[in-house]
């Protein structure tokens, strides 16, 4: 009888050859050997003695990797003094990829090094299903699925945000109601990307934020610089370099509450018409936050759904060029790669990470680190 999966997805059943890790973690084959030289990586004829005895990779082993090679200093990684960079994901219009960009992101931050934090704050729990969760799957049914408790999702950011809002009330939170070895989940093993989840009970931090006096937009801002200083009992974030956000793709208080705090704001658009006009009103959006609180988070549009075989395209990157200053010079092509990643409640940089998406995730996530690593440079002396 098989062992009871941690997660929905399957991910035990992916596995690597050479090729595709060194991809991955962007070394040569050659490298990667040297590399493997250190770890217990199981071969191909160790469970079938007529295979050739090639290397097969597992996921978490990839990640595993990854951190020996920040830890042996061979990995530009930002100083971030125990105050995690924040990231938001966020665009007001569906279909943009912005739930496929905080993923990715998150994956492929996790593979340059850095310690990556999501968390899903979309009650349609996107970002929750392609890291393998299944939010509607109760407790007393994981076993019909053949999945252990850790597969299935208990608590969410509401559970922590609304006691954290409850406390700054003048309430009385005797004792949190979340439990962390259940609010955060490792899908990848305890070296790859963390998440804290989402389901549909998360709509009410809305509610929370919208009955609460004072700046209701700055509580989540406020509760994740509280975090970082170990303050929220059983809610640590020191341990991360990055967090990031997936904002929901509406005007709300929970998505203007993201944009708040953040440090990032990365706005993945659709190459139509519709999504380019939601940026002036984010930029606007953006003046108000350096007007009322002095915040000005950087905003990097990227361009989604890309084909320089479709005619609109060329017309839509020219209605870009008014942000030129902001755009990603790095575009996600269109791909029926992703939407079958899904399928398979996966990000496609792991369960196909030489796809063009996937490649083309791995170099915007390069740019990310460059920019994080800029802006820390810059404002070094704040974050100590």
């Amino acid at each position: 009888m098989s062992q009871p999966r941690d997660t929905f997805a399957d991910i035990g059943s992916v596995t690597y050859r050479i090729r595709q890790a060194a991809a991955m973690l962007g070394v040569t084959d050659v490298t990667l050997r040297g590399y493997s030289e250190n770890f217990d990586i199981r071969r191909a004829s160790d469970t079938n003695p007529g295979a050739p005895p090639i290397r097969i990779y597992e996921p978490s082993q990839i990640f595993e990797i990854a951190l020996w090679r920040r830890m042996q200093g061979y990995l530009k990684v930002p100083q971030t003094h125990g105050k995690p960079f924040v990231i938001a994901v966020t665009v007001c219009k569906g279909g943009t990829g912005k739930t496929v960009t905080s993923v990715e992101l998150a994956v492929e931050l996790q593979l340059l090094g850095f310690r990556t934090l999501l968390i899903d704050l979309d009650s349609q729990a996107s970002a929750t299903q392609i890291m393998g969760y299944e939010p509607d799957i109760m407790m007393e049914e994981a076993e019909s699925f053949g999945l252990s408790e850790k597969a299935v999702v208990r608590e969410t950011l509401a559970n922590v945000l609304e006691a954290y809002v409850s406390s700054q009330q003048g309430g009385r939170v005797r004792q949190m109601p979340y439990d962390l070895k259940s609010l955060i989940k490792k899908p990848f093993g305890e070296h790859g990307p963390h998440l804290v989840p989402a389901d549909t009970f998360l709509s009410s931090i809305e509610r929370t934020l919208l009955v609460a006096t004072g700046n209701r937009e700055r509580f989540l801002r406020n509760m994740l610089d509280e975090a970082a200083k170990g303050a929220i009992p059983g809610f640590d974030t020191s341990i991360y370099d990055a967090i990031i956000l997936d904002c929901p793709p509406t005007v709300s208080t929970t998505t203007s509450s993201g944009m708040v705090a953040a440090d990032l704001l990365i706005a993945p658009i659709r190459m139509d018409v519709f999504s380019i006009k939601g940026i002036s009103k984010m930029i606007s959006e953006i003046h108000v936050f350096k007007d009322e609180w002095s915040l000005k988070p950087e905003l990097i549009i990227l361009p989604t759904h890309y084909s320089t075989n479709v005619g609109r395209i060329s017309r839509m990157r020219r209605e870009l060029e008014t942000y030129s200053d902001s755009v990603s010079p790095y575009v996600i092509s269109v791909s029926e790669d992703l939407p079958n990643s899904q399928e398979r409640s996966m990000p496609l940089s792991i369960t196909k990470p030489t796809s063009t998406s996937a490649c083309e995730y791995r170099a915007f996530a390069a740019y990310i680190r460059e920019k994080i690593v800029d802006r820390l440079s810059k404002t070094k002396g704040d974050r100590k």
